[in-house]
């Protein structure tokens, strides 16, 4: 691997224990643990360069926010309309055996694909919140 700055490598380690998929604020402030004077922008930097490079993904959520991946192996994505979390899924067996093909006979290297949903802990907390005001009215 090449020879990272230390906040190259801060950010790069954060990622790699986090196993979610953070934003950059969220890493920003993972790092700024370790490295108290890192600086938002500098992480933001460091993310495009991990990126670029390869090493890191990038997932829009549906806040428009984007979140970071370092699995990079083919999988898709989960996002709950409601938080913005981002799960990873494994592809349906038959649905990457077509896009494979479909990507190979029309040139494309790779391919990303998200499902949209409201996450459990969403649902569980809007259930909660009706029975709360089922509750409050009588």
């Amino acid at each position: 691997m090449t020879n990272f700055s230390s906040r190259r490598q801060a950010v790069l380690e954060v990622m790699k224990t986090m196993r979610c998929h953070p934003s950059a604020d969220r890493v920003y402030e993972e790092v700024r643990k370790t490295i108290p004077s890192i600086s938002l922008a500098t992480v933001y930097r460091n993310l495009a360069f991990l990126e670029k490079a390869g090493i890191v993904g990038r997932v829009v959520g549906c806040d428009n926010k984007e979140r970071y991946d370092v699995e990079l192996d083919n999988h898709c994505h989960v996002i709950c309309t409601e938080c913005g979390e981002v799960e990873d899924m494994d592809y349906p067996e038959d649905l990457k055996r077509y896009l494979d093909g479909y990507c190979d006979k029309n040139g494309f290297c790779k391919f990303g694909l998200s499902f949209y949903k409201i996450c459990d802990e969403c649902k569980r907390k809007s259930e909660l919140g009706k029975l709360q005001n089922e509750i409050s009215k009588n």
